[in-house]
């Protein structure tokens, strides 16, 4: 059986109503060309001390509050639940990540006061935001030196999906919501992502049918969650009070599919 990485991605939304997605480069080796959502696989300095101590918001209570995913009995899933400091990681990450690939940084001062973007010093920030990428600084090293702290309250678990078995390479992902920070601009890396673009899930779907936009299964079945919204109010609401439940999508000839009990369900 393919072995499976722990993931984190973030819905990164905005007023009135739109998402982020960004362009796999056409080199990867997961979803080349493809629009999606901002996120990676966890790395070992997420699980660091110095990576969780210049975190906030991984108290137990509020961790296990937003690790809520179950199971259903109309969708089989063989992964055991992750564990606690396995859930404080995948916070981490998601926040990293984002850095990385959209350079929106969730994070407050030592006071705490949130970021502001434009008080920084953006030929830095860029060249920090590289180094991170490329593992020349750790993220917690580039938040020690600014004596900021990520913040990982701006996250709310929105679902729970693992890549199905066929799959050659299977991700346990766990996807989260986040309003943006209104003073930072995001933009993609050019490395690992490119043309990222803001847009309103229904027009995203809409593009995608006329083969304009190229999507991967799970993105669509996200943004046709989130279609539903016509406000970052009623997103943001409906986000921290749904049930998350875990979803492995079965084999379905050349595409998946979940039961039809599960579409607005999960």
């Amino acid at each position: 059986m393919n072995p499976v990485r722990l993931a984190a991605t973030v819905i990164l939304a905005r007023a009135p109503f739109e998402l982020y997605l960004t362009r796999r480069s056409a080199s990867s080796a997961f979803a080349p060309d493809a629009y999606v959502f901002p996120g990676g696989t966890n790395e070992p300095q997420d699980a660091s001390q110095a990576a969780q101590d210049r975190t906030l918001g991984l108290e137990p209570e509020r961790v296990d509050r937003e690790f809520r995913a179950a199971v259903s009995s109309d969708l089989a899933c063989d992964e055991a639940a992750i564990d606690r400091a396995a859930a404080r990681t995948l916070l981490v990450t998601a926040l990293r990540e984002l850095f990385e690939e959209a350079g929106v940084l969730f994070a407050r001062t030592a006071g705490g006061v949130m970021v502001d973007a434009r008080s920084i010093d953006s030929e830095r920030f860029a060249r920090e935001r590289v180094g991170i990428r490329e593992g020349t600084l750790t993220f917690a090293a580039f938040l020690d030196a600014h004596d900021w702290y990520a913040d990982a309250r701006a996250l709310t678990l929105f679902s729970h999906w693992i890549t199905p078995r066929s799959e050659p390479r299977r991700y346990n992902t766990h996807f989260f919501f986040a309003i943006a920070p209104p003073d930072q601009a995001a933009f993609a890396d050019r490395v690992e992502t490119h043309d990222g673009m803001w847009i309103a899930p229904n027009d995203a779907l809409a593009r995608y049918r006329r083969g304009e936009l190229h999507l991967v299964y799970p993105t669509i079945k996200h943004l046709e969650r989130l279609a539903a919204f016509d406000s970052l109010d009623a997103a943001s609401t409906f986000a921290r009070a749904k049930p998350v439940l875990t979803i492995v999508p079965n084999d379905a000839g050349a595409d998946f599919e979940i039961p039809a009990t599960l579409e607005d369900a999960w």
